[in-house]
């Protein structure tokens, strides 16, 4: 901008609103891009968040990140093949774990076998012990769908565990666990 004067005054040319127009459109990409980093770092958060609390044996905390009677639903749905459900293919060794437990319980065996220390197992079971956490085994974890993420803890020569983190409000949840 060059300033020019006009009887005796100097004035400043301002910005053509092409100008001033480019200039929100960036702002706006580039808040539309912070936000959008933001939201895909949100689940990685929550898994780190998890590995926290299994590393401090912190069961409180666990719990609030962890919405069991969703996990409980998910298995029941899964269980019965007319409901639709977010979990995937079971393993041979999960359907037997189940067999079992409703062959000794009957039909309460998944609200009596699914519980936080039973999550916890899960989480941990690819770990070498020694309050490692889970986050060093996980293979992938990516969204599905923008409101749904898929964690796979483990290798495919193992059987890895699944988990199903779902956003619910604001808050992002571990909503399924199975293998």
């Amino acid at each position: 901008m060059k300033p020019f004067a006009s009887r005796n005054r100097v004035l400043l040319v301002r910005p053509s609103r092409r100008r001033r127009k480019a200039g929100a459109l960036g702002l706006v990409l580039v808040a539309a891009g912070a936000f959008l980093l933001l939201y895909l770092a949100w689940p990685y958060t929550l898994l780190w968040r998890i590995d926290q609390a299994l590393r401090n044996d912190d069961g409180a905390a666990l719990a609030e990140l962890v919405d069991l009677e969703s996990v409980r639903e998910e298995i029941k749905k899964k269980i019965n093949k007319d409901a639709d459900s977010s979990v995937g293919e079971l393993s041979d060794s999960f359907i037997q774990w189940l067999e079992e437990g409703i062959a000794v319980m009957g039909t309460q065996a998944v609200d009596r076998l699914v519980t936080l220390d039973w999550v916890r197992e899960r989480l941990l079971e690819h770990g070498t012990g020694g309050g490692e956490g889970f986050l060093g085994q996980i293979s992938y974890a990516f969204f599905d769908t923008p409101d749904g993420f898929i964690v796979r803890i483990g290798t495919a020569a193992t059987v890895p565990v699944q988990l199903r983190l779902s956003l619910r409000g604001l808050k992002w949840r571990v909503s399924a666990v199975y293998y």
